[in-house]
């Protein structure tokens, strides 16, 4: 097959902004988001607000850098350009190791699933089978994944919108087996924060942990037909996602449901359709549930291989990696994928699963940490840019540098909080071992990365 050394400029807007839009909506929606109100209370919605913040935040300094150079390596370019090689190399091998995390956990849910319905499947081969049947859109070219992820995430956004229509009926005492609760649940049980800020803190980290994928987007558009204009469109449309998705589905939670209704609250989403009186709620919800893991795989199979790809194109990965076939898809760096993932499953399912969870947990604490590498890059671009050239951008972060602050304190103060928390202290240091073990590797490389032999 003809190899080639470059990807194909084939995804369409819609692919783009629905990889956009349905990127984070998955488990940390439509099941976490009642752990975080059993806590919170109703001022739950107060760290949806904080959290979706933040995100916004940093997906606009994204936005911004990418207007200026779009890279299919996103922001482990941006930051080998802002803030040096050690900081592209390292942020781009985190992302890469994080995604592999995510991908693997993906198919051992969607296995879990697969098991329910079908008693017979063993959970490891509907995991294996799941693998194989995601990759195969990655495989095929970008625009067989862009048109997958396109209706996975369709499907998601639509739910979610039922989802709401049904909450707005039960508010307007539409629906007879319901009674309207109007605002009692607000302040009834406690009032609006019952337990004080702490866990309103706390669901701040569960938050951002959630919207985790915001940034596949950025990596996206570098393979889309208008790279510049899809990148801004897509981060644009944070914005819409979190609000609407996310805060409005939470607020509708929260005002239908009495925080302290634990039972109904471990599948909020479920138990509204159920109590609404739709019986087929739950099995309707687990295939929604199964085709969001599927689109979070498929999103991250994606990303992943891309990641490796611009790692390999500089040169911080075997020039093997780089290589494309005909249709634009760097095929060894998919290969490279499944196989690493496929090991984990293996090591996974022979162990019992406790340390490769107790590890899954700890994806969160990762992609903060590329988060961080983001904020500092953007600083860094804005102190080096002209002031004419900022002031003629077409496309700018909100508040620098208070946003950039107030996002990098934030993220921050939350990884910090993991390591005096015992239930994320493990995460917490599982993450800092692995980034310095990375960043360390840079800088016992950096002589062979600098002339080459990497790559040859």
């Amino acid at each position: 097959m003809t190899q080639r050394n470059h990807l194909v400029h084939s995804l369409k807007q819609r692919h783009v902004t629905m990889i956009a839009l349905g990127g984070v909506i998955g488990a940390g929606l439509f099941v976490g988001s009642g752990a975080i109100i059993a806590t919170a209370g109703p001022a739950a919605i107060i760290s949806y607000l904080i959290g979706g913040f933040i995100v916004t935040l940093v997906m606009f300094m994204l936005g911004e850098m990418a207007a200026k150079n779009i890279d299919s390596g996103s922001f482990s370019t941006f930051a080998s350009l802002y803030l040096g090689e050690w900081a592209g190399y390292s942020v781009g091998w985190l992302y890469w190791f994080k995604s592999l995390i995510t991908i693997t956990i993906e198919a051992i849910l969607l296995g879990a699933i697969l098991h329910d319905f079908l008693p017979g499947l063993p959970s490891w081969a509907g995991a294996l089978f799941m693998l194989l049947f995601v990759i195969s859109s990655n495989v095929y070219s970008v625009r067989s994944f862009g048109e997958a992820e396109y209706w996975l995430s369709f499907a998601k956004i639509t739910t979610i919108l039922i989802f709401m229509v049904l909450g707005v009926s039960i508010l307007l005492n539409m629906q007879s087996g319901f009674p309207a609760p109007g605002l009692a649940n607000l302040t009834a049980h406690g009032g609006f924060m019952p337990n004080g800020i702490s866990p309103v803190l706390a669901g701040v980290k569960v938050v951002i942990f959630s919207l985790g994928g915001s940034e596949i987007a950025a990596v996206a558009a570098g393979e889309s037909e208008n790279p510049r204009d899809n990148v801004n469109k897509a981060i644009r449309s944070v914005i819409f996602r979190v609000m609407v998705f996310y805060v409005g589905s939470v607020s509708i939670v929260i005002l239908c449901l009495p925080w302290t209704d634990t039972v109904n609250l471990k599948s909020p989403y479920v138990s509204l359709f159920s109590l609404a009186g739709y019986a087929w709620a739950a099995t309707a919800m687990k295939v929604v549930l199964f085709v969001s893991f599927m689109s979070v795989m498929n999103s991250f199979l994606f990303s992943n291989s891309r990641m490796m790809y611009s790692l390999s194109q500089r040169g911080y990965a075997p020039a093997l990696f780089g290589r494309t076939n005909a249709r634009g898809v760097p095929l060894n760096a998919l290969a490279l994928s499944f196989t690493v993932c496929v090991g984990i499953l293996a090591v996974h399912f022979a162990s019992g699963g406790d340390l490769f969870l107790m590890l899954a947990k700890s994806s969160g604490a990762f992609i903060m940490t590329v988060w961080i590498f983001i904020i500092l890059a953007h600083a860094r671009m804005r102190q080096a840019s002209p002031a004419s050239e900022i002031g003629g951008a077409s496309y700018k972060a909100w508040l620098y540098p208070f946003g950039n602050g107030i996002a990098l304190l934030t993220l921050v103060a939350v990884l910090v909080s993991q390591a005096f928390n015992p239930d994320s202290r493990f995460q917490f240091v599982f993450m800092c071992v692995i980034a310095l073990a990375i960043i360390g590797s840079y800088f016992v490389l950096r002589t062979r990365l600098a002339f080459g032999v990497v790559r040859s």
